[in-house]
């Protein structure tokens, strides 16, 4: 009965859990945890570091948590569907597509493509100078070939607003180049 009454107040009192035992004791489940969970070996190290970062914020949650070993695993679920909505979002807003890296690779001469390799930095330096409600509609459409329809739908826009923005866009990329070239 004593034995008993023992275990019960050694259970009962909060454990001193620090960050270094808890990383000790949990770190190789949910490190492998996280690793069912991402895709890449890269993508779970960040999520095993980000997740143990939410913990050692919380952690005097964790010190009064029956199920510290829970704790980090909801805690990896939580950062993994987090980054997972983040990713869609920023991805769903302006997906980074592959820009022509060079005019040579379209077959003309090499003074012909010095210059439109030169025209095309210029007009990514323009477009990168615009104000983002601008530069996303834009890139939208050229760089993903979006139609204005599909950018109102993915910006939650009115579609004349879209048109507006893109006219607004083109003007400031035309300003440019004519102050550029002096045409």
């Amino acid at each position: 009965m004593e034995t008993l009454c023992a275990i019960k107040a050694i259970a009962s009192t909060p454990r001193d859990i620090s960050a270094e035992s808890l990383v000790d004791e949990y770190g190789g489940s949910v490190y492998r945890f996280c690793r069912s969970l991402a895709y890449t070996k890269e993508d779970a190290e960040d999520l095993f570091q980000e997740t143990f970062l939410r913990a050692f914020e919380q952690l005097p949650k964790i010190r009064g948590s029956d199920n510290p070993q829970g704790f980090l695993f909801s805690t990896s679920i939580f950062v993994w569907k987090s980054s997972k909505r983040k990713y869609a979002r920023r991805n769903r807003l302006a997906p980074a597509g592959p820009l022509p890296e060079s005019a040579a690779d379209a077959g003309i001469g090499p003074e012909d493509a010095l210059l439109a390799d030169e025209e095309i930095s210029i007009v990514r330096g323009l477009v990168d100078s615009l104000p983002e409600k601008l530069k996303i509609p834009i890139i939208l459409h050229y760089t993903n070939e979006m139609s204005v329809p599909d950018i109102a739908l993915t910006l939650r826009l009115p579609a004349g607003t879209v048109k507006s923005r893109l006219f607004k866009a083109r003007k400031l990329i035309e300003k440019g180049l004519v102050a550029e070239y002096g045409k």
